[in-house]
């Protein structure tokens, strides 16, 4: 017999656990950690591990080769079916320090610290998914949590980006527990993005007394950045921006180098590729002779295509919602990235920003509404438990 959602011992087992489920959202927001301090981040993830395990909960750990660990929780891992997959990440912004000591407080119903809302209010909500479900003895499929430790670097370090196609693959969709958005929408889309590093070497000389020797490298980009800008598809979501630039060292010397950094986003998953090679055939061109350019694409992510899956999704979790007496989420499509991008590209219907509801994300000013941490919570967990009236309806 399949399980249905039993709303109201739900929310008893919220107001049983609020103050722990308080105290565990604590105790993530005052354990400092930025995406590149590697064995802080592992000290999150070694700290999950651990309550997921004393609840009885498969944990394991998969190495990212160069940067945190990664977290693979997993509920009912012998019941047949696919897995439903909740995703977050423990990294935040902040390098540790940048907040004094235990810097987690409430006040008027909002909670603030580094990376109270992105994301370490989903990360607690993931935790006490796992928890709720094992106590209600939810045995209807799968449930596997990925929690990561460099999202905010878009995975520059390790393979981490690999780690998650492997671990989504197989899903029957995805919940994102990343910053709820303060007017309640859920994300069904998102662009994807890189950055573009590209470095002309010229050749140095002195501009007085052998400037037909040099060969100029700040021209040598100019040819060359007006074309890139142009590459811009502006309606169909694709952009490239020139966002920084460097060269020369003195006025009386020809540069021997230029360098300059572009980023790129795109709304598209064959765009990812097409202006890969597009920015490559511009700088492969030589306008003067005697100068080379190289070019490094840097964190590539995909597009998180909007899609009719992702919005049946949203449409499913609505109407749990409205059970609940919650209103409903209106969808909404942005520029910013997320690991959704990665559950999106495998063909996983994926709903994005379902964790509670805050603003100030990436600034000092970050804070998190506490009642809908707890409001969010109910609804995901009232979600998985009725998941057998999405796959007959949607699947």
């Amino acid at each position: 017999v399949m399980m249905q959602a039993p709303i109201e011992e739900l929310r008893a087992f919220v107001e049983k656990n609020r103050h722990e489920m308080l105290l565990f959202w604590e105790n993530l927001v005052n354990m400092q950690a930025g995406s590149h301090e590697i064995e802080k981040v592992n000290r999150i993830i070694d700290f999950l591990k651990k309550h997921f395990e004393a609840e009885g909960i498969d944990c394991r750990l998969v190495d990212s080769k160069g940067s945190a660990n990664v977290l693979v929780a997993e509920l009912n891992k012998d019941v047949p079916g696919k897995p439903l997959l909740l995703a977050g990440h423990c990294d935040t912004v902040f390098p540790s320090g940048s907040y004094p000591e235990d810097p987690f407080h409430i006040k008027d119903g909002f909670a603030y610290g580094p990376g109270v809302v992105d994301m370490k209010n989903g990360i607690a909500q993931i935790f006490y998914l796992l928890v709720a479900l094992k106590h209600f003895g939810y045995k209807d499929r799968p449930v596997k949590a990925v929690i990561v430790g460099d999202e905010e670097s878009a995975h520059a370090a390790g393979i981490t980006d690999k780690i998650l196609l492997q671990e989504a693959e197989g899903s029957l969709c995805c919940f994102n527990m990343e910053s709820g958005r303060m007017d309640n929408c859920l994300t069904v889309g998102r662009k994807g993005g890189m950055d573009c590093h590209i470095t002309v070497h010229g050749v140095a000389a002195h501009a007085g007394n052998d400037y037909l020797k040099g060969r100029n490298a700040i021209i040598e980009m100019s040819y060359k950045l007006p074309l890139l800008q142009n590459l811009t598809l502006y309606d169909e979501g694709l952009t490239v921006s020139v966002g920084v630039i460097k060269g020369g060292m003195v006025s009386n010397a020809v540069p021997d180098i230029c360098y300059a950094e572009l980023d790129v986003r795109y709304k598209k998953l064959e765009h990812m590729e097409y202006i890969q090679q597009k920015i490559r055939e511009v700088c492969a061109k030589t306008y003067i002779e005697g100068t080379t350019t190289e070019v490094e694409f840097v964190a590539p992510m995909p597009a998180f295509e909007e899609t009719e899956a992702n919005h049946k999704l949203l449409d499913y979790i609505n109407s749990v919602a409205a059970k609940c007496g919650y209103p409903a989420s209106e969808p909404i499509y942005v520029g910013g990235m997320s690991d959704a991008s990665y559950f999106g590209s495998l063909g996983i219907p994926t709903v994005c920003s379902m964790g509670g509801q805050g603003s100030g994300a990436h600034t000092k000013q970050e804070c998190a509404s506490v009642e809908s941490f707890f409001r969010r919570w109910i609804i995901a967990a009232a979600c998985i438990m009725d998941l057998q009236d999405y796959t007959e309806k949607f699947a």
